[in-house]
């Protein structure tokens, strides 16, 4: 269970992160561009860090879940046989 937790987690945070990196890039042509779409840059830009901030953090708690999952594990796992 706690295996497909961090999954789900990593996975997640994984679509997390790229939607906020094309954010980013969108943000950088609506930059470039200027026009209307300048008009949206606060609203694009504090979404694109929203995203990457809550997707790296759900990332690296699914990454962390699944070292100390595996960690115990394998050490319950050594306990039984020996």
């Amino acid at each position: 269970m706690r295996s497909g937790f961090s999954a789900g987690l990593m996975g997640i945070g994984g679509i997390l992160l790229s939607f906020g990196a094309v954010i980013v890039v969108l943000a950088f042509f609506a930059r470039q561009a200027g026009g209307d779409t300048r008009l949206q840059l606060p609203a694009m830009t504090t979404v694109a860090l929203g995203s990457l901030v809550v997707g790296a953090v759900m990332f690296g708690a699914g990454f962390l879940l699944s070292r100390v999952g595996r960690n115990s594990n394998q050490s319950a796992g050594d306990r039984s046989t020996a």
